[in-house]
């Protein structure tokens, strides 16, 4: 009898357990849909890029304005996607050049004029903070200068076997839009071959 209620004992946790981990795949997936909620869909295809791309609508904090605009010229390979005044991606195609994003840390590294801090740093992603140096004269006051802070981002995408680079604007951003801006990337599907 012992025997059976330990088996008993046993099944039940096992289905609890079960049951718990399920619970928490969807909630994930709650999570995921909720956090892309104030996007629309936007398709990159008649400004030769086979993909569409989620980008904020007008509930989200990118400005005033959320009409998509993009400045491409055709045969190019930059484009300029803006959505309202505040979020603006630069997206440059680099043909199949693999090594784009080690030559974009080497020239993070060689800036003379900025203190670069990274906030992530994946194979395809760089986050990063950048601060402008500011040096006073020799015996000026520690104070002297403005500090000017700025977030970027730097990330590869392959569509259609070409890699794409998305960043932000040379300017950079607030740390909330490079963080749109990092979902928006990730949200891009490839579709069948632009016309």
């Amino acid at each position: 009898m012992k025997f059976k209620f330990i088996i008993y004992s046993l099944f039940i946790s096992c289905l609890t357990l079960t049951a718990c981990s399920n619970s928490d795949e969807n909630s994930n997936d709650q999570v995921i849909d909720e956090a892309l909620l104030d996007f629309n869909e936007f398709s990159l295809n008649e400004y030769d890029i086979p993909a569409t791309i989620l980008l904020p609508d007008e509930t989200s904090n990118v400005g005033a304005s959320t009409k998509v605009e993009v400045v491409h010229t055709e045969g190019d390979f930059l484009w300029d996607l803006k959505v309202g005044p505040n979020f603006e991606l630069v997206i440059n195609d680099w043909g199949d050049d693999k090594e784009i994003l080690n030559a974009e840390l080497k020239k993070l590294k060689d800036l003379k004029f900025f203190n670069v801090k990274f906030l992530k740093k994946t194979p395809n992603t760089l986050v990063y903070e950048r601060t402008l140096n500011v040096n006073g004269k020799k015996n000026a006051s520690k104070k002297v200068g403005v500090e000017h802070k700025t977030f970027h981002l730097f990330m590869t995408k392959v569509i259609n076997k070409i890699i794409y680079v998305f960043e932000t604007r040379d300017t950079g951003s607030t740390k909330e839009i490079v963080e749109l801006q990092e979902k928006c990337i990730n949200s891009i599907k490839e579709t069948k071959k632009a016309s």
